[in-house]
């Protein structure tokens, strides 16, 4: 399959965005080489298919209402889902990621998914925000705690996993993100 985002051109991304990746880091502790290794892995795996699943979202060509987007390749389900989980811990609210903020978002809603996938699609920093969200979500639901400092490293594969996978098991993924994060950890993640 055609890939549309090069090793290069995600490094270069990486870069861009590396004082949001950092900033994000500190609000929600989750580590910036963990988040900019989920973001390398989804960015270097979107393909010639990504467009055309947004753009049958966007149509609403077979009744499609979600689809992965932006550069941390969510779902706008599971972003919904992620900043419910931020917003009851008390580390964020809508009205400061930029949401509507007169009720809570619902993953089960079709419009209130068209909502948070338009707005990640446009705004690429909250698509970051979201994926960072989403670690904490999947450490919460895989570990019992967020607290990324006490990870096990198979317990971190396992978080990694889930953020792609509705699995209980590290996965090929989970292991592959794991490597990207300790080597983007080391300072070495320009030279992956």
């Amino acid at each position: 399959m055609l890939k549309l985002i090069s090793h290069r051109h995600a490094i270069r991304i990486l870069r861009r965005y590396s004082a949001w990746i950092d900033t994000v880091s500190g609000r929600y502790a989750v580590p910036s080489a963990v988040i900019k290794a989920i973001l390398y892995k989804e960015m270097i795996n979107i393909d010639i298919l990504d467009p055309l699943a947004d753009l049958a979202v966007l149509t609403g060509l077979f009744h499609k209402r979600d689809s992965s987007v932006g550069y941390a390749q969510i779902f706008g389900r599971t972003a919904i889902s992620a900043v419910n989980f931020a917003i009851g811990k008390g580390l964020a609210d809508y009205a400061s990621l930029g949401l509507p903020a007169g009720r809570s978002l619902d993953p089960g809603k079709a419009e209130d998914i068209r909502l948070m996938w338009k707005y990640l699609r446009k705004n690429r920093n909250a698509n970051i925000e979201a994926a960072a969200m989403n670690l904490l979500s999947c450490a919460q639901e895989m570990t019992g705690r967020t607290d990324f400092g006490s990870f096990s490293d198979d317990e971190l594969k396992l978080v990694l996993t889930r953020y792609n996978a509705d699995t209980d098991h590290i996965t090929a993924y989970g292991e592959d993100v794991f490597r990207l994060s300790r080597q983007f950890g080391s300072g070495s993640g320009t030279a992956i």
